[in-house]
């Protein structure tokens, strides 16, 4: 049998194990929880060096169309989808302001990543290292969050039969990038590679960055003293490409959660999307785990409903969601609809389903 994941925001809202006490931001408070940890620097042993990052633009674009000053941000109810929807049409419209508006959207991705970095830095995640242990080799992760929960537990997988690294692991070919930029320091396997499991981010990584002239995808992990990994913040446009003769600055691979998502900017997303339509397509079980195909991500819908069309061994669909009442009906009705079941196997929380799992 061949097993695919499919983990949303969901699965990331479940973890518990945050330093600051905090759980994983979604679309709807993302703001409220960055400005609780914006002026929060330094967490335990990580030391975040954010100091001097002030964030006018995208503040000032906030303020300019919500009419929310940055001190009232907090206590505002703007909706992370809308704000950079409206940006991405903005930038198209004005063209005089377009530097301005792209420095805002620099800032915005900063400030998603660090958001992310400090509120999820705290102790691995139990579901998530279940999750991990349970995989076999063919199995397949189709993640649609940017955050490392994952990443993390197929890095640290303590299993003969399974092997996930960074070099071939997310389905292309990544270079390792640490502090010192030597290879000499990665962890064993992280240059051969040799993955038998795959994790595809079909949204980016906090810890991609790739180069917009030759294409080469980069994963960056520093070990602190716990053997956490840490992402960059402010760093990413002072790197360079480490192909030969190209040398050019590197660029963050998030796909920000807008309308106007644009996956062709990015060479190697389509190939992902790829692989997770063709994995999707042999898979005998299916498990979503807090992802509920919003309406607004149109090509998601059509991966899934596509790839349905050609399965012809899909036995077992698992879907984890904490929805209840009325919104729960209309969940597990659009997953029927979608994986073209009447029954589907359901928990309402994420421990007792990975407390199934196989170790």
């Amino acid at each position: 049998m061949t097993k695919v994941y499919v983990l949303g925001a969901g699965a990331a809202a479940a973890y518990t194990g945050s330093y600051l006490g905090e759980t994983s931001p979604v679309a709807k408070n993302f703001f409220q929880k960055a400005m609780r940890v914006i002026n929060i620097h330094r967490i335990k042993d990580r030391y975040f060096g954010d100091e001097d990052l002030k964030f006018d633009h995208i503040f000032d674009f906030i303020k300019k169309f919500w009419g929310i000053p940055r001190e009232q941000v907090h206590r505002s109810n703007l909706d992370m989808e809308e704000v950079l929807t409206l940006l991405n049409i903005e930038m198209e419209e004005d063209i005089p302001g377009r530097d301005r508006l792209l420095q805002a959207y620099e800032e915005y991705l900063l400030l998603m990543a660090l958001t992310f970095d400090k509120i999820l830095y705290g102790k691995p995640c139990p579901h998530h290292r279940r999750i991990a242990r349970s995989l076999k080799p063919g199995d397949t992760v189709i993640s649609f969050n940017y955050e490392l929960l994952m990443d993390y537990a197929l890095h640290h997988l303590e299993r003969n039969d399974t092997r996930w690294h960074i070099k071939d692991g997310y389905g292309i070919s990544c270079d390792h990038l640490t502090g010192s930029y030597d290879k000499r320091n990665l962890p064993a396997g992280a240059v051969a590679g040799g993955s038998n499991v795959k994790l595809l981010k079909l949204h980016g990584s906090l810890n991609w960055l790739y180069c917009p002239q030759c294409g080469q995808l980069y994963a960056y992990e520093h070990r602190d003293a716990r053997g956490q990994s840490v992402i960059i913040n402010g760093m990413a446009n002072m790197i360079q490409c480490t192909t030969e003769y190209c040398c050019h600055r590197l660029s963050r691979v998030i796909i920000p959660p807008t309308l106007m998502k644009n996956y062709q900017s990015i060479p190697f997303i389509p190939e992902l999307w790829q692989q997770a339509r063709q994995a999707l397509q042999r898979a005998s079980e299916i498990i979503v785990i807090g992802y509920s195909f919003p309406t607004t991500d149109f090509r998601s819908n059509w991966m899934f409903r596509k790839a349905m069309v050609d399965n012809k061994c899909l036995k077992k669909v698992t879907i984890v969601d904490t929805a209840e009442g009325y919104p729960l009906k209309t969940l597990l009705e659009k997953h029927k609809s979608i994986f073209r079941v009447d029954d589907l196997v359901f928990y309402n929380d994420i421990s007792e389903f990975t407390g199934t799992l196989e170790q």
